[in-house]
């Protein structure tokens, strides 16, 4: 008997920049990534509700905006349960009232564990014993 195919892990990467993307492709594209193994990008120009609910459902890296992601999670198109990481760029910007932020409240509230970074280019942001830093690791809070 043959095992049933697994998914791969479903992750999400926010806010990332025009030019970090494209940087990002370019990158792993050069390192000979297969272009099926490329992380998806969700812009606002991605589609329906429902052909995002597919995608999300086979699984893989998403590079996606939070006011997309947020929407998702808020309809039901995206389940926080399937969601087994995430990275937030420009971390910095994670501050208690952020969209961000609130997107980490729903994965909380909704799942026990999923992995979580953040990326910023203020060291105090991503340092060890930052206020909350803790939190964000464990899909809390993000702010001051």
């Amino acid at each position: 008997p043959q095992k049933p195919k697994r998914n791969p892990p479903l992750v999400f990467v926010l806010n990332l920049r025009d030019h970090e993307r494209q940087t990002l492709f370019s990158t792993l594209t050069s390192w000979g990534t297969p272009s099926s193994q490329l992380p998806t990008l969700v812009i606002s120009e991605s589609g329906q509700a429902k052909e995002r609910a597919a995608l999300y459902a086979r699984g893989g890296v998403f590079v996606i905006t939070s006011r997309i992601l947020i929407v998702d999670l808020l309809t039901g198109v995206a389940k926080a349960r399937d969601v087994e990481g995430m990275l937030v760029a420009h971390a910095e910007k994670c501050v208690e009232k952020s969209t961000e932020a609130f997107i980490l409240r729903i994965f909380r509230s909704q799942k026990y564990f999923m992995q979580v970074g953040g990326a910023s280019i203020d060291s105090e942001v991503t340092s060890p014993g930052r206020p909350n830093d803790a939190n964000v690791g464990a899909g809390g809070s993000c702010g001051e």
